[in-house]
């Protein structure tokens, strides 16, 4: 009788044991390859998060969702890729430190923006002669038409390969692809781009606060439907600097 009840015993911690594995291994592929839970800190992509009450929080803000699943390449096999208008958070480029940024993905691999009087325009194969973005959906009052450039760092950017162009929402308060994700700008061969690799995945769905509970759709995306004011005329090509 003794030796049964330590039999049942012992299968009973084996059973916890093995159960306890396959949770701790199924939360690690989901948080490495599915989701992700994230914490938006600063004021850069208001108002499209981090606005409460009309204001724009400097802090620590909404948590997220982050849907890793996507774009993950298993064995050569790649699932999907970011499209313009997608939120990413990414790690950026030019320096080791261990952060992460949410950003709007502007510009896709052959594209090429230019900032021109605060107005982001793509130029690539379909849009030869230039298109002007229509980002009056998620672009607040204080930021639409008023997407600045540093002299310094240029106002046009080619997409290479492989990376993607981007910006925050608060044009005003974003280090974003215009100034290479640093202090000092695109200057000592710093990358205005992100590579792909460094994208760990697209913003789904907010989870706090409660109140705030959504999903995030695919509707908020620069429109890229062309109409004769949109098309602007080869001699405004020249880089457009701002004070």
């Amino acid at each position: 009788m003794k030796q049964t009840r330590s039999r049942i015993f012992l299968l009973f911690l084996l059973d916890v044991v093995i159960n306890a594995v396959v949770i701790i291994f199924l939360v690690f592929v989901i948080r490495a390859y599915i989701i992700y839970p994230f914490q938006i800190h600063g004021p850069s992509m208001c108002d499209t998060f981090n606005n409460f009450d009309g204001k724009c929080v400097r802090g620590n803000g909404e948590y997220i969702m982050i849907y890793k699943l996507g774009y993950q390449n298993f064995f050569g096999w790649q699932i999907g890729l970011p499209d313009r208008g997608d939120v990413v958070i990414f790690q950026p480029p030019n320096t080791d430190e261990e952060e992460y940024y949410i950003k709007r993905v502007i510009g896709i691999p052959g594209d090429r923006i230019e900032i021109i009087e605060g107005y982001v325009y793509l130029f690539n194969d379909e849009n030869p002669e230039g298109l002007k973005l229509d980002e009056s959906d998620y672009l607040n009052d204080v930021n639409w038409g008023n997407t600045e450039t540093q002299v310094q760092n240029g106002s046009v950017f080619e997409v290479p390969e492989g990376e993607y162009f981007t910006l925050g929402d608060n044009r005003k308060a974003s280090s974003d692809s215009r100034r290479c994700f640093v202090q000092s700008g695109c200057e000592d061969g710093n990358s205005a781009t992100v590579p792909l690799e460094l994208i760990e995945g697209k913003a789904w769905l907010v989870l706090w606060p409660f109140d705030r509970m959504r999903v995030l759709s695919d509707a908020d995306s620069p429109s890229t439907d062309s109409s004769s004011e949109d098309l602007i005329e080869e001699e405004d090509l020249n880089p457009v600097s701002s004070d």
